[in-house]
């Protein structure tokens, strides 16, 4: 994956996260949720989506969700029967090389250090935190030790948690004592450590994206109130908790030990006021705090829908146009073209006689309906003569009768080889028998041995067929390449040679000693620009250095 395919898969990746968390804010607030332990458990999910679509999008299924307006294909990279002289490698442009900097490149730079220097800084918070707890000295009371370099209560680690707490809490009386640990400990039973750690590892990937941060800040004041909640369900003495919280959020304001980034602090001067009020709040009544079974509820719930987020891509959507045409035996009209509504199929109506005041998207019993594209539909209306739509409107007929097996051997097995008079022929049969006697005579034709059982011509292009699909296919079946082409034409190259990918793009030079089709010794080569294995034949020998 080139660094350009990589910023635009961020970039779809970032979208698909702003939509699931537009959906889990609009779900929050159409079911007027209240428990900040709900709402973490959700954001919590969010945040998981998040990151793990990184990985989960690119292995599994897309599923397209046809959204946008439709554009017409832009065509293959080269025509099936374009001829391709022999591509010379001039020696002089080895000399001189320029190094240019696309843009890609550049903001692919910016991307990777910026994320760097915030793994750093996450991994470092990480070691000095684990350090400050074998450094801290251990208590008589089970999972809490003591640390000088701290001034309010933390937590730090998952799966061998401990509290850590300041040298002066010798100094509190039972009931401040009783509310701290009770609401650290509240933290480890909710994994606020874990989560957290994820969070900011979220903002390490996603560091450009607004919502990362705010995940990250809103887990945080959530996971604050859903603690607090769970302590006063326990003590029951509301202002008694608020004096301990009010206690020490002023010894970290006031005390000159280091806060730490990488562990679960009691009190942050940002949301003490916050919290206060819903603390004293005595009509406000404690939410229940979310269980396992509330938790499995969640994730099966959240399954689909994550699953659709990390998928879906946006594909154009399809319009209706409805063509009516006067049969060949009516008298000369003006073809109609009417537009319906973008959501239903592309159809043209071809009818027998000329009806000028009916609907012409109502279909009646002497009208023959076909499928067309939207770049059919488009060539259609820059038609300008009565007769020239009416070819079209005979070949499109054709094109559907043509949606069988014999479309894929015109339009896939012998794209290469048929000639625009035998496609042209082939287009003119009406029935299958006719299309089939045509394909024996087609292969007869180029059977170097005719009157034996084997067509060698025939079996050595399908075998070039399936080795093509083998080797060259990359998001694109094999034969579509620019490999595959020059393989199925010309055969296997005399000799390949190939350029790594430093310091250049990857390069592949075919040599053949003697090409038919051409009457010269023939040379191609090939040049991977996005660096995932699809080249593609270039004239311009220097696009490999740039």
């Amino acid at each position: 994956m080139g660094s350009h395919d990589f910023l635009w898969y961020l970039a779809v990746l970032s979208f698909r996260s702003l939509g699931l968390a537009c959906l889990t804010w609009l779900a929050l607030g159409v079911c007027r949720v209240k428990s900040a332990s709900v709402k973490h458990a959700a954001w919590t999910v969010v945040t998981t989506v998040m990151l793990l679509q990184v990985v989960a999008s690119s292995a599994l299924p897309s599923v397209s969700l046809k959204v946008l307006a439709p554009v017409p294909d832009a065509g293959p990279t080269l025509t099936p029967q374009l001829a391709l002289p022999p591509i010379p490698v001039q020696a002089s442009n080895l000399h001189g090389r320029h190094f240019a900097v696309a843009w890609d490149q550049l903001v692919m730079g910016i991307y990777a250090m910026v994320a760097f220097a915030l793994l750093v800084q996450l991994a470092f918070g990480y070691l000095y935190a684990r350090r400050m707890v074998r450094n801290s000295k251990l208590l008589e009371l089970p999972g809490v030790r003591e640390s000088s370099l701290i001034s309010v209560p933390v937590t730090v680690g998952q799966i061998a948690p401990t509290i850590l707490l300041p040298t002066g809490w010798r100094e509190w009386d039972s009931a401040k004592l009783q509310a701290v640990l009770s609401h650290e400990d509240a933290h480890i039973r909710r994994a606020d450590w874990a989560i957290g750690v994820m969070a900011r590892i979220n903002c390490c990937v996603f560091w450009f994206h607004p919502l990362a941060w705010w995940l990250k800040r809103e887990l945080a004041l959530l996971a604050e109130y859903a603690c607090d909640d769970s302590v006063m369900a326990q003590m029951g003495d509301r202002r008694q908790y608020a004096r301990a919280l009010l206690e020490i959020a002023c010894a970290m304001k006031s005390a000159q030990g280091r806060f730490m980034r990488n562990a679960v602090s009691m009190a942050k001067g940002t949301n003490v006021e916050k919290r206060m009020q819903q603390i004293l709040d005595d009509t406000r009544t404690i939410p229940v705090a979310f269980s396992r079974r509330g938790w499995v509820t969640l994730l099966v719930c959240s399954l689909p829908v994550g699953y659709f987020a990390s998928v879906v891509q946006l594909a154009p959507a399809q319009t209706r146009t409805v063509i009516s045409v006067p049969d060949r035996a009516a008298t000369d009209q003006p073809v109609q073209v009417a537009q319906a509504r973008p959501a239903a199929p592309q159809q043209i109506l071809a009818q027998a006689a000329p009806a000028p005041e009916a609907n012409p998207t109502q279909k009646r019993p002497d009208e023959v309906v076909f499928i067309i594209s939207d770049e059919e539909r488009i060539a259609f209306k820059s038609l300008t003569s009565d007769e020239e739509r009416r070819k079209f409107i005979a070949e499109a007929r054709l094109r559907q009768i043509l949606e069988t097996p014999y479309q894929k051997w015109l339009n896939e097995e012998v794209v290469y080889l048929i000639s625009e008079d035998e496609r042209r022929a082939f287009m003119r049969f009406t029935t299958d028998d006719e299309r089939q006697q045509f394909i024996e005579q087609f292969w007869l034709r180029r059977d170097p041995t005719p009157g034996t059982p084997e067509n060698e011509f025939k079996e050595e292009h399908y075998r070039r067929i399936a080795w093509a699909n083998d080797n060259f296919s990359a998001a694109i079946p094999g034969w579509q390449t620019d490999r595959g082409l020059i393989y199925i034409k010309y055969g296997p190259p005399g000799a390949v040679k190939s350029v790594a990918a430093t310091p250049t793009y990857p390069i592949e030079n075919w040599y053949y000693r003697y090409v038919e089709a051409l009457g010269t010794p023939g040379e191609f080569q090939f040049v991977d620009p996005t660096m995932t294995g699809r080249y593609h034949l270039t004239k311009d020998p220097t696009e490999k250095n740039r």
